[in-house]
């Protein structure tokens, strides 16, 4: 009985130990580089006002770090910078200023001394940089051969830096002569904010040890309006003091986009 005992420990020991150095052999903490081409587009709320106008390529780029919970789920994150762009045709009446001097949009209450004209805006290419943290739950298979596969859920939320569009307009003019107004800083207009839900899965091929080439896709779906709700530069109206009105916003961003990067 004694013996049967004994025997029975040390098999038990035998496997705690076996179990504990395989997951030693699996790091707590992983970090490496990826680079995310993305078709983009954004979705507007109100079709009667703005309407999408197609797909743009995006791109984006960072550090991403991996905390593991246990063998099979990991929390990821880390810090990207994200060239997000979008493309949208006015549909209502969007008129706005030009200072002349500045080559620049010019708010009403500004016009006093300045040069300018008016437009009507009929379509614009937004070009947004972000700086975006993403935060995931990420689950994966045990390794199959040099494959390991997962899937992943989380959000994305970003801080905006800058942006600029490109506009196709109609001068209020003899004519009423077309053209187009390229790098525009548009910064103001756009929210300071952005959030989307993330849902993505993919391989990661083991190199050496621990270090892995990633590859994956995923679909990230906006939330949160992209733009101002109220435009600091675009009129629903005339371009008078009497009737100006500010030309009201709202839209989502959305992209599909591919990763690819390595993990250390």
């Amino acid at each position: 009985m004694k013996k049967a005992l004994i025997l029975l420990l040390t098999l038990t020991l035998g496997a705690s130990y076996s179990f504990a150095q395989e997951e030693n052999n699996l790091k707590n903490f992983r970090f490496g580089l990826v680079a995310s081409p993305s078709l983009n587009w954004y979705k507007p709320e109100d079709a009667k006002k703005l309407e999408n106008a197609g797909i743009k390529p995006g791109f984006a780029w960072g550090l991403q770090m991996e905390f593991r919970l246990n063998k099979v789920a990991s929390l990821a994150t880390g810090l990207q910078v994200q060239y997000d762009r979008g493309y949208m045709n006015f549909i209502d009446t969007a008129n706005f200023l030009f200072d002349t001097q500045d080559e620049s949009y010019l708010a009403l209450e500004d016009t006093a001394g300045k040069t300018f004209v008016g437009y009507k805006l009929n379509n614009r290419v937004y070009k947004t940089n972000y700086v975006t943290l993403p935060l995931y739950l990420k689950m994966k298979t045990n390794e199959i051969g040099m494959m390991t596969y997962f899937g992943e859920f989380g959000l994305n939320s970003s801080f905006r830096l800058k942006s600029k569009t490109t506009d196709g307009v109609t001068q209020y003019s003899a004519g009423n002569p077309s053209s187009t107004l390229t790098d525009m800083d548009n910064t103001k207009d756009m929210n300071l904010f952005r959030f989307s839900l993330h849902i993505g899965g993919g391989a990661e091929y083991n190199l050496s040890g621990t270090t892995s080439l990633v590859f994956g896709a995923a679909f990230n779906y906006g939330f949160s309006n992209v733009f101002q709700k109220e435009s600091e530069y675009l009129g629903s109206s005339q371009i008078t003091s009497s009737t100006w009105t500010p030309f009201k916003q709202q839209a989502t961003a959305n992209n599909i986009a591919l990763t690819v990067g390595i993990l250390f």
